[in-house]
Parts: C-alpha cells; sequence; structure tokens
C-alpha cells in the first residue's frame, strides 16, 4: 500500500511541476497503479481535487477565476465587517430600548406626582359653580 501511495505522490509533484492538467485519471495514470487507486488514499485524492478546482486550461479564464476567488473574499471581509457592525448597533439598540423604558416610567412618575400637586393646591376654580335648583 506504501509502494502505492509513494508513485501517486511522485506522480502528483510530477505533473504539478510539468504544469499538466491533474485529475485523479492522470496521476494514476501517470503512477502506473490501476484506476481508482486514489480512491484508497483519501488524502492524496483530497490534494488532486484541490489542484484539478485550480487548474483551467486556459490561462485567461483562470485569470478571471482567480479574480472571482479574490473578490469572493473581500465581499466575504465586508460581509463579516457588516456582520460585526449590526450587532453592536443591535446590543446598542437594545441598551437605548431599555434606557427609553427608564424615562418613560420616570416621566409617568413625575406626571403622577405633579398631578397630586395640582390636586391637593388647587383652590375653588372660579369658572366651576355649585350646582344649585
Amino acid at each position: 500500500m506504501t509502494d502505492v501511495r509513494a508513485k501517486l505522490l511522485k506522480a502528483f509533484d510530477n505533473l504539478k511541476k510539468e504544469g499538466k492538467k491533474i485529475s485523479p485519471f492522470a496521476v494514476e495514470k501517470r503512477a502506473g497503479v490501476g484506476n481508482g487507486s486514489c480512491k484508497n488514499h483519501p488524502a492524496i485524492l483530497e490534494m488532486v481535487m484541490a489542484e484539478k478546482g485550480r487548474y483551467h486550461p486556459n490561462p485567461e479564464v483562470a485569470k478571471k477565476a482567480n479574480i472571482a476567488v479574490r473578490k469572493k473574499l473581500s465581499d466575504k471581509k465586508k460581509s463579516d465587517t457588516l456582520e460585526n457592525s449590526k450587532k453592536r448597533l443591535n446590543a446598542e439598540n437594545e441598551q437605548l430600548k431599555q434606557e427609553m423604558a427608564v424615562m418613560a416610567t420616570s416621566v409617568a412618575q413625575l406626571t403622577w406626582e405633579l398631578h397630586r400637586h395640582k390636586t391637593a393646591t388647587r383652590k375653588q376654580l372660579s369658572n366651576v359653580r355649585p350646582f344649585t335648583k
């Protein structure tokens, strides 16, 4: 098994150095082992598939793909930044809501005290007349 593994790794490195297209079939063929041998070595298969995803036969398209990947990364950073800002602002909003509730309670208490004070100090109003027949 380790002999096959060594052959697969050597073939993978050679194909990579030569700049040729890398696929599980190509690595197995270059190594001179049977088809499907990469499946028996998951670490090697993962490396081959990762490299296969990076390769594109047309260099212009490959450059555009690299630009798209970089753009995705920058979009991800922007998204993370915006998500952090959103969390911070939501926390700040909750704090302000709590402060508003406390202030509303204070206003209600002060209004009630003012009403009690006015009622206690109110004298007979001139525009209110007692009911008589």
